[in-house]
């Protein structure tokens, strides 16, 4: 996985990661819009033949953007930590 900085304003971040596509696209998205610091974020797959994603995020003003996406990611992993244990309790 490659992370590139596409564009960063005061309030705007987009980001390009190679590798990926819709599944962590979508992820990161719907646990986006959760945040209260996130206005907006979407995603998009440039060209099919490609294994690039784009994310797109628009920050409250004075929002710590490297802040947010880590908690985002937080949240993410938290949820999928606590999925893992109750799928390991129940098929155990």
């Amino acid at each position: 996985m490659e992370i590139r900085v596409i564009r960063k304003t005061e309030n705007e971040l987009i980001l390009e990661i190679e590798g990926e596509d819709h599944t962590l696209g979508n992820l990161l998205v719907k646990e986006a819009l959760n945040h209260p610091d996130i206005i907006y974020a979407s995603y998009r797959i440039p060209h099919p033949l490609q294994n690039k994603l784009e994310l797109y995020f628009t920050f409250r003003s004075k929002s710590d953007m490297e802040k947010v996406l880590c908690e985002i990611v937080e949240n993410i992993h938290r949820y999928l930590s606590e999925f893992k244990k109750e799928v390991e309790e129940k098929i155990s």
